[in-house]
């Protein structure tokens, strides 16, 4: 029996979005398809056929798409997760979106309200897993990313990366206090906080130094009887890391793949 197609509303046109949309259209067995491409800068899409492209992003109901995936900014959480809700699910890799108390009790109650789902991605947390499976044994969670300077985006704690000479600790404390300093880079952190023990008993600590080529995510969980250790290092392109793009196409995927053969979930 052939399952009907998955109906895939992409928002952020990046190196992200870029990915997920040519890989699900790589596949035509995958049973997706992408029904929208918005982005907020015309000049991201303008290789798309205009069918495609969504200008208005208040549009998006008459895509009718079954999940709407965002890729660009945890403002798009902010300003439109409980619209889009209301009408269909949602997966937003801008994790960080959910370090706002309000945001995450909206997010909540409006797929009760509407009977919809909302998914956060694993994106580059590897682990994410166990961190679930053992959230009410964990005692202490510890997560520590080391990047160079120019792969931050530091607009926000008000910082210029040309101004690190040396190894520098930007951030040291709880992850919901990291969260709004370095939105677009700190989503493995809000991931963890969230699929674990919290962002106000998670700690964080972002390192960067010019040194550097590569970037580093350590995790650190303890509880009674219970020890993870994880380290991931990878290149990194601008604030995302090498293997991110593939990984939120295989999250997608696991949500919204309807073709045939043995599904992995």
């Amino acid at each position: 029996m052939r399952q009907q197609s998955t109906r895939i509303g992409l928002i952020g046109y990046g190196q992200i979005g870029q990915v997920v949309h040519q890989m699900i259209d790589a596949d035509a067995d995958n049973g997706m398809e992408v029904v929208f491409v918005h982005d907020q800068m015309a000049a991201a899409v303008q290789n798309l056929s205009t069918d495609l492209c969504l200008a208005d992003l208040s549009d998006f109901e008459s895509r009718q798409p079954d999940l709407v995936v965002e890729m660009a900014h945890p403002d798009v959480t902010r300003q439109w997760g409980q619209t889009i809700l209301e009408k269909t699910n949602y997966m937003f890799i801008s994790v960080t979106a959910l370090a706002d108390r309000a945001v995450e009790t909206t997010i909540e109650e409006t797929t009760r309200r509407a009977g919809t789902r909302a998914f956060v991605p694993h994106g580059g947390v590897v682990g994410m897993d166990a961190l679930l499976e053992n959230r009410d044994v964990w005692e202490s969670v510890d997560v520590v990313m080391k990047k160079p300077p120019h792969n931050v985006d530091c607009a926000a704690a008000g910082l210029d990366p040309d101004d690190i000479k040396e190894e520098t600790v930007l951030y040291d404390g709880p992850t919901r206090g990291i969260c709004p300093l370095f939105p677009r880079n700190v989503n493995t952190h809000a991931a963890i906080a969230y699929a674990g023990i919290g962002f106000d008993r998670t700690h964080s600590l972002l390192l960067v130094s010019p040194e550097w080529s590569e970037a580093i995510v350590e995790i650190h969980a303890q509880g009674p009887g219970l020890d993870l250790k994880v380290a991931r290092s990878e290149g990194i392109t601008g604030v995302t890391g090498a293997s991110t793009p593939v990984s939120i196409y295989n999250t997608v995927q696991m949500i919204g793949a309807t073709g045939p053969g043995i599904h992995i979930r």
